[in-house]
Order: C-alpha cells, then structure tokens, then sequence
C-alpha cells in the first residue's frame, strides 16, 4: 500500500493501529522538515537584505559625491563665464548694442561725428557740429560730450547726452533747429512778412536801419527772397556780393504746405574734410569738387546729404529728437528729384554797407538779423 493510499485511510479513520502509527511518524518526520527549511529561508532573507542595504548604502555615498562634484563643477563654469563676461564686457556689448565709437569712414573721427555732422547741416542752420566724444561706461552704455561751434560768433559750446543699449539722448540745446517764420515763404506762413508781428523786416526798411550803423559791426541775417530761385541763380548772386554766403534753405514741399524742420545745406566748403565719406557719396565734400560749376556743386551736395541721412535712417531713429529724420529725407529726396533743388532764401554775414548792398536786389524782400558783432579793425 502507497503512503497516499495510507494516509487517505488515516483520514477516513479506517486505518488499523500499527497503520496510524505509520502514518503520525512520517508527519512528525515531515513537520521537522518544514522547521528546518523555514530557518534556513529566513537566514538567506537576512543575509539578502544586508547586502540590499549594504548596496543602497554605496549608491548614496556615489550620488553624494557626485553631487558635490556636480555642484563643485557648476561654481568653477559660473566663475569661468563671470569671468569671461567682464574680461570681454565690451566687445560683447559692442555686437548687442549700438556702438558710438564704430569708426567705418574715417579713422581719425568716429562715425556719429559724420552722423550728427549731416543732421545738423540739413536741419540746424546757425551751428556746426565739431566733434562728438564717446566714453564708454559698460553693458551698452557711452556718456556722449557734443562740441558745437556757432557759426556768427566762431564759439564752441559742450553739450552732454548718453547712448544707453541703443538708445541716443542728448540735451535739447544740441538741436538748434530754425524758427518756423524766419524766412518769408520758407513754409506755410504763419505771420505775413509785411504784417506787424512778423520778425522779418522788409527792405526798405532794413536799409533804412542799416544806414547809421558803424562798419565794424558784422552781422548774422536770414535772407528771404520772393520767388525761389535755381542753384545757377544764387551762385550769380552770391559772385556779386562781398559778405559771406552761409546756409541756405531749400524748398522741400509745396510752398501751401508745412514741413519742419527747416532743411538746407552750408554752402562754404568749411569744416573737416572726410575724404572717404565723400568717395561713398560723391559731393559730400565740396572742397573736393571744386572743378565742377558751383551751382551743380550745391545741388548735388544737398542731394548727396540726403542720401546719407536715408541710408543711415537706422542711427536717426535712436535720436531722441529726430527719430524720423531718415523718413523725412526720403520724402525731400523725392520732392526735389521732381521739382529741382531751389532756395527761398539763405542765412548772409556782413557788415551794414554789404547787407545794403544785399538788400538792393529785387528779388530780396526783407531780412531777420538774429546775431552781430563788433569787429574793429586791427585789434
């Protein structure tokens, strides 16, 4: 008989004495087994979670040193790049933001000089610009210092202003633009030249006033004319008189309609001579053309002006007082290109016989003194 079949009787109670016997001795025998394997499966547990925990244990030793090497790598990149950005600041502010001291046409001059030179000669009829001097004061920043120079009386003036990432301020004293009614028919009239509060004083009058004045004044004076006249018919003019022909105004729009500021060209060949400027806009420099008829000279001087102004329409739009100054000259480009380059009058310095002399032109109407001086002679 099988132990199953035994056991099944064991069960059923049918077994015999010596059968039960049988039976609870190999139970005891199987029982002690169970025992002894349940020891041993708990003995192999502990030793596994030992080593579990022993493993666990250097793992987090390894991601805390290398966390620390992480963090200990990431504060020598931090100061290796701080170091970098103050080492190179200003080469790579240079390439973020506008740099005033870019120096593309002249070495010897940075490129605002030409900048502001060509906005104050279209716009600021009684000043020159000399010279701008940048200062650079970090991260995009420049402290500007403007030197002007005034054309009646020859004195300087430092004005100050700032470019700061991109953006140009300077002191609202640098834009010396004309007065709306200092010419006759320069713009839409807002005063009549004969009515009683206009500034312009008509030319019998003027002379009149000239007369008893002493010769060792020397006097800064709008012209105006009453028709417009071509380049061809200043330069007769101008042949004619013995005082100094300064700036001159040219007609930018319909004389029925507004347009300000007031735009012109210097018609003396003055100042510093950027020779390069002149070779990427021929006629910047009149003193360089000085084969050419006068009148063709002026004409396209003032065109070469313009030009300028349009093409770097991006470094007026930082100005904080001209912002549209490339637009405007797009505009005047087109309006003279179709109608010619023609002035309604001009700024003249002279003593009173030449303003006399001036004034006895029919074409010249009146005249708005705005500076004198005394010039004696000898000393």
């Amino acid at each position: 008989m099988t132990f199953r079949e035994l056991l099944e009787k064991y069960k059923n109670q049918t077994a015999t004495p010596e059968e039960r016997k049988q039976v609870e001795a190999e139970l005891e025998k199987y029982n002690a087994l169970t025992e002894y394997l349940l020891e041993q499966d708990v003995d192999m547990e502990g030793e596994d979670l030992a080593g579990q925990q022993e493993e666990l244990q250097k793992i987090h030793r390894s991601m805390k040193k290398r966390g620390r090497r992480i963090i200990a790598i990431a504060v020598v990149i931090a100061c290796v790049v701080m170091g970098t950005l103050t080492a190179f600041q200003p080469a790579i502010s240079k390439v973020i933001w506008y740099d005033p001291t870019e120096r593309d046409f002249q070495q010897f001059a940075y490129d605002i000089d030409c900048h502001m030179a060509v906005l104050t000669e279209l716009t600021m009829p009684e000043v020159q610009v000399e010279s701008i001097l940048p200062t650079e004061q970090g991260w995009g920043k420049y402290g500007l210092q403007v030197q002007q120079r005034d054309w009646s009386t020859g004195e300087y003036t430092w004005l100050n202003g700032t470019a700061t990432r991109g953006k140009i301020e300077l002191n609202h004293n640098a834009y010396k633009y004309s007065s709306m009614n200092v010419f006759s028919r320069g713009t839409k009239p807002f005063v009549d030249v004969d009515g009683e509060h206009s500034v312009i004083t008509p030319s019998a009058d003027a002379k009149a006033a000239l007369a008893d004045l002493p010769e060792y004044m020397y006097m800064e004076a709008y012209v105006s004319l009453g028709r417009d006249w071509t380049m061809e018919e200043l330069e007769n003019f101008a042949a004619q008189q013995e005082g100094y022909l300064g700036w001159v105004g040219v007609r930018i729009s319909p004389e029925d309609q507004q347009l300000f500021p007031l735009m012109g060209f210097d018609a003396d060949s003055s100042g510093y001579v950027w020779d390069n400027v002149d070779e990427a806009y021929p006629f910047y420099e009149l003193s360089m053309h000085e084969d050419v008829p006068l009148a063709e000279a002026w004409e396209k001087h003032f065109l070469a002006l313009l030009q300028y102004s349009i093409d770097h329409g991006d470094f007026y739009a930082r100005l904080n007082q001209s912002n549209r100054h490339g637009a405007t000259c797009q505009m005047v480009q087109e309006y003279v290109t179709e109608n010619g380059v023609k002035t309604y009058g001009f700024l003249y310095y002279g003593t009173p016989a030449e303003m006399r002399t001036l004034l006895e032109h029919e074409d010249v109407e009146g005249i708005y003194v705005t500076d004198y001086q005394l010039r004696v002679p000898g000393l």
